[in-house]
């Protein structure tokens, strides 16, 4: 092997191995967005869609509940006695919503313009709750609420 190769050889190693070592380090990455921040129409947004999730709930409430009155002839007196009858074709958030107690059902009550069948237990910022009556769905306050509640047949 001839001189000049030999140094050419041992050079092009030493500059390898100084190149391998000598490369740039990594930047520190950019740090991560922060997370998603609502803003007041996106939260706006998110309250309209959970009031309509629970104005659908008790949509297919009422329509279980006047089907039991008409088929039976008096309405439904517990949730034992009812769940069968709506878990079969019911939403799942009308299940859940009864049974995790998000949703207050006044069992025995007749279906009527004058009584609540169900309500949401929990008022929302403003003291206004979704309410069933036997013919329409109302958003009231919870004192307006309570004076429907001591009215009741």
């Amino acid at each position: 092997m001839s001189h000049i190769f030999k140094t050419t050889l041992v050079l092009g190693f030493a500059v390898g191995v100084l190149a391998a070592g000598c490369t740039k380090k990594s930047e520190p990455k950019d740090p991560p967005p922060p997370p998603f921040q609502r803003n007041e129409a996106s939260l706006a947004g998110m309250v309209k869609q959970e009031r309509t999730k629970i104005q659908n709930d008790f949509e297919n409430l009422k329509r279980y509940f006047a089907t039991w009155d008409i088929d039976r002839g008096k309405p439904p007196a517990s949730w034992e006695e009812f769940k069968p009858y709506i878990v079969r074709d019911g939403p799942a958030s009308l299940v859940s919503g009864i049974e995790n107690g998000r949703y207050v059902v006044v069992w025995k009550a007749k279906p009527s313009s004058k009584n609540v069948l169900a309500y949401e237990k929990q008022p929302d910022v403003n003291g206004k709750q979704i309410v069933l009556f036997g013919d329409r769905i109302e958003t009231i306050d919870s004192e307006e609420l309570k004076k429907a509640l001591q009215g009741q047949k």
